[in-house]
Order: structure tokens, then C-alpha cells, then sequence
């Protein structure tokens, strides 16, 4: 009888988990969904959505002189072919993929380690601070880090003895898909196959068929991405370049980026605390028990290893903090398997609710951000008085490219940048391509032109306007400032007739 009565409570507490697990997967999209139904953008989301504009063989070949592989922008484009371009539909796809992060916690983490991992799991993926800030960002981050955490729950599957061939379907799948989304997501696969590999050839007597299947589909991987090994090795030297590592400042950004989101400063004292806390944990932990979080926690910390190394070794940095966002999904499935496994409630219940406050916080600022009214002042004054055969010229890409795609293509318009500071990016800078052209002088934009010029300069600046003045005639019609609350961008406008 005391049996029975006992199985019936633990059946009870499991049917309440599960609905207070679904409660927080619907929540939590709601919650990340909450930023994301604007039109704005910055420079790395232009980039994207210029490149979708292209077909898929246009993206291969000038995603080979981007600092990022090809997938996320084929996805993207595929999105292009069915609703045409639709900025809030990309955003979607980006809180889809940290949507279905939560729904894998219900779906696999639960299967796999119990209720309680599963939910936190879920809760993490959904409530840290990064996830809405980067739930609605039309880039390839969150792509990555859903791609990167089914490849690790189906290797770790695979390392559990489950040989069915779905499994090694979505494993390779996944591994080669990561990818070719983000090239920390090849050092992260390459980490994922070389241990298990390892780990087959080490248990090979009683892993025989295992060890077959995954070198098969280990084989098939490789032969699958040497198409773009060219482009891999190429990028190698280039990927850095515009990446400075500080002391302390990156050390900050990497321990702390996931529990900022998109506040102006990181509450250093509780992430120290919440370290040390899931540390304490991890100590506490019989070290039988502990091997798939720390296997989490080695291999995240192995990665940002990797990057300093590659870095050191090509002499061009490669770490940086929203990289990490690919790995991401060990660093809280380990958070999530410790913090399961304390007795103690109270400390659990606190540490996510000092997480949802940061994040409900992070999330306000970027719901004013994205929806301040000002946003679109500079858009809509560049669409009323743009003319036809008017040319837009810049030096400064980062906004410039902003313009490009917002305007230049809606009237038709050919946008200039000015590289004076050779950049070195024709190439990859084609995704802009036909409304984009890139000269090396102010001579080659404006020798035998006359008519009207649109300048965008960065800021509160007249740098271009005073050098073009030096060399040429001009009128000065217009002279507007614009500061965006998104990504506190800011536009000087001026509008110059050369005689």
C-alpha cells in the first residue's frame, strides 16, 4: 500500500513537471518572439539579406570570400523563393531555430537525462539573456547553435550504444550541416567525430559494427564538405582581421556573453557567483555520475582553446564572444545536467529567477530598440527625396551598406563605397552587387560626373563631404543627422550637387 501510494506521488510530480516543461516552451517563445517584428537592420543583417537576393550558385561563389560558410544564406534564400523578401520572416526563422532549442529540451534532453534536466534545459536555451537578443538577429548564429546540439545529442547516442541508422543519419546530417554554417562549427564537429572515433577504435572489440557506421558516415562527411575545404583553408588568414583580443575585456566578453544579452553591462557578481555555484556542483557530484556535463563543459572550453591557438598560429584572431553562440547549447545542457542534480530547490529557484529578471531587463531594451519610432526617420527621408540618376556615395560600409540595401535597390539607385582603406573586400562585398560598387578613389566615383550626390557619413562627421568640397565644385542642398536606437546607429546625410 505504502508502495503504491508512493509510485502515484512520483507519477503526479511527473505529469506536473511536464506541464510546467511545456508551460516554459511556450512561454519562452513567446518571450523570444517578443523583439522581433520589425524591418531594421545593421550591417552584418544586410550583408545577409543581400545575399539572399542571389541564387545559390552566386552565393557559393562570393560566400567563398566571406568570413562564413554558405548554409544559413541557402536557408534564408529558400525563405526568399517562397515569401520573397520579407525581413520579419527571417527574423522568424532565427526564433524558430532557439524555439526548437526549447522543444529539443522536452524532446531528447528529457528522454535522455530526466525531467528535471530536460526542463532546465529548456528554461536555459529559452531565458538567457543571448537568446532573445540574438532570437530575431538575421544571422547565422542561432542556426548554428540548434545544428551544433542535435549533433551532440545524437553523438552522444551514438556513444551510448544506440546504433540505429536514423541515428547516424541525423548525426552526419547535422555535423556536416554545422559545418557549413559557421566555421566554429567544423572545430566543433571535428572535436565531436575525432573523440568518437576515439572512443569506437578504443572499444572496438565490443563496438565492431559501431565503429563501421560511424567511419562510414564519417567518410561520407568529409567527401560531402571538400567542396568547400578550398574556401576553408583560403578564409584561414582572413577571418580575423578586424578582431582585437583585450585583457581583460575578451575574457569578460567570453565568460559573461551569454548572461548579458543586450545589456549595457553584465552583472559580474552573480555570473561569478552562478560559476562557482555550478562548480561547487560539479564537485559535489560523484565522479561517476558527472562525465556528460563536464564532457560539455571540456569541450566548450576546449573550442575557445582552438580559436586562441588558430589565432596565435595564422596571427589573425578568431575569437570572438557571439561565436560562441554555436557552442552554446553544451555550455547549457552541462549547466542544466548539474544544476539537476542539486537537492537543495531554493538554490535552483533562485539562480533562474536572477537569470529571468536579467533577461526579462535585457529583452525590454531590445523591444524599445527595435521598435523606437526613430528608426525609420533616415529610410523614410532618403525615400522621399531620392531622385532618379541621384548616386549615394560613403566611405564608411558599415552604415553605408545599410543604405545599399534599404534604398538603393528599392529606387534603383547605384550606391558607392568609397574604400579608401582598402579593405580588400570586392569579392565578398558582390553579395551587394548590382547597387554596390566599390572604388579605390574619390576620382574614380566623381571624375566626369555631374548632378546630384547623397553622402553617408558615420556620426556626427563632414570627413567625406570636406574632401570631396577640396576637389570638386559642389552646392550644398542638405545637411540632416540621424541616430538610430538600433544598434545606436548614426547617419549624417548630406545631399551635394556637382556642377
Amino acid at each position: 500500500m505504502e508502495k503504491d501510494i508512493k509510485t502515484e506521488v512520483t507519477e503526479k510530480r511527473k505529469i506536473n513537471l511536464k506541464f510546467i516543461h511545456i508551460a516554459i516552451i511556450v512561454v519562452g517563445i513567446i518571450f523570444i518572439s517578443l523583439p522581433i517584428f520589425h524591418t531594421n537592420m545593421w550591417f552584418d543583417e544586410s550583408y545577409s539579406i543581400a545575399m539572399t537576393r542571389h541564387s545559390f550558385a552566386e552565393i557559393w561563389a562570393i560566400g567563398g570570400h566571406d568570413v562564413h560558410p554558405i548554409l544559413y544564406y541557402y536557408c534564408l534564400h529558400i525563405l526568399y523563393l517562397i515569401f520573397g523578401e520579407n525581413i520579419i520572416i527571417y527574423r522568424a526563422f532565427s526564433a524558430l531555430t532557439i524555439a526548437l532549442m526549447g522543444i529539443i529540451g522536452y524532446t531528447h534532453i528529457r528522454k535522455d537525462f530526466g525531467e528535471k534536466t530536460g526542463l532546465l534545459f529548456s528554461f536555459f536555451s529559452l531565458f538567457l539573456p543571448v537568446a532573445s537578443q540574438y532570437s530575431g538577429e538575421i544571422r547565422m548564429y542561432s542556426l548554428g547553435m540548434l545544428l551544433g546540439t542535435i549533433m551532440a545529442i545524437y553523438a552522444y547516442r551514438i556513444y551510448k550504444g544506440e546504433n540505429k541508422k536514423i541515428t547516424y543519419i541525423f548525426f552526419g546530417l547535422s555535423s556536416l550541416a554545422v559545418a557549413y554554417t559557421h566555421y566554429y562549427g567544423v572545430m566543433f564537429a571535428g572535436i565531436i567525430n575525432l573523440l568518437l572515433l576515439i572512443y569506437l577504435i578504443k572499444n572496438r572489440k565490443d563496438r565492431k559494427k559501431d565503429l563501421i557506421a560511424f567511419t562510414i558516415t564519417a567518410i561520407i562527411q568529409i567527401i560531402l564538405y571538400m567542396p568547400w575545404l578550398i574556401y576553408f583553408v583560403s578564409q584561414l588568414k582572413g577571418t580575423g582581421f578586424w578582431i582585437t583580443l583585450t585583457f581583460p575585456g575578451t575574457i569578460y566578453e567570453v565568460l559573461t556573453t551569454q548572461f548579458r544579452g543586450n545589456l549595457s553591462y553584465c552583472p559580474v557578481i552573480f555570473t561569478t557567483l552562478f560559476y562557482v555555484y555550478i562548480a561547487y556542483l560539479v564537485f559535489a557530484t560523484k565522479k561517476e555520475e558527472r562525465k556528460p556535463g563536464t564532457w560539455c563543459f571540456m569541450i566548450y572550453v576546449a573550442i575557445i582553446i582552438a580559436a586562441l591557438l588558430i589565432s596565435l598560429c595564422l596571427q589573425s584572431v578568431i575569437l570572438l564572444f557571439r561565436y560562441l553562440l554555436i557552442v552554446t547549447g553544451i555550455l547549457i545542457f552541462g549547466i542544466s545536467f548539474f544544476m539537476a542534480k542539486d537537492t537543495k530547490k531554493w538554490r535552483v529557484i533562485t539562480a533562474c529567477a536572477i537569470i529571468l529578471i536579467i533577461a526579462c531587463y535585457s529583452n525590454i531594451i531590445s523591444i524599445k530598440e527595435a521598435y523606437n519610432k526613430g528608426n525609420r526617420d533616415f529610410i523614410e527621408y532618403l525615400d522621399s527625396q531620392i531622385q532618379e540618376n541621384d548616386i549615394i556615395v560613403y566611405s564608411n560600409a558599415i552604415n553605408g551598406a545599410v543604405i545599399t540595401t534599404e534604398v538603393s535597390q528599392k529606387h534603383d539607385n547605384t550606391s558607392y563605397f568609397y574604400d579608401k582603406e582598402n579593405w580588400n573586400v570586392e569579392e565578398a562585398y558582390k553579395s551587394f552587387s548590382p547597387y554596390m560598387e566599390i572604388k579605390k578613389t574619390i576620382n574614380d566615383i566623381l571624375d566626369n560626373y555631374s548632378g546630384r550626390v547623397w553622402i553617408i557619413e558615420n556620426g556626427n562627421t563632414h570627413d567625406l563631404l570636406n574632401e570631396i568640397s577640396e576637389k570638386y565644385t559642389i552646392n550644398k542642398l542638405e545637411d540632416r543627422q540621424f541616430k538610430n536606437k538600433y544598434k545606436n546607429y548614426e547617419y549624417t546625410i548630406e545631399l551635394i550637387e556637382i556642377k
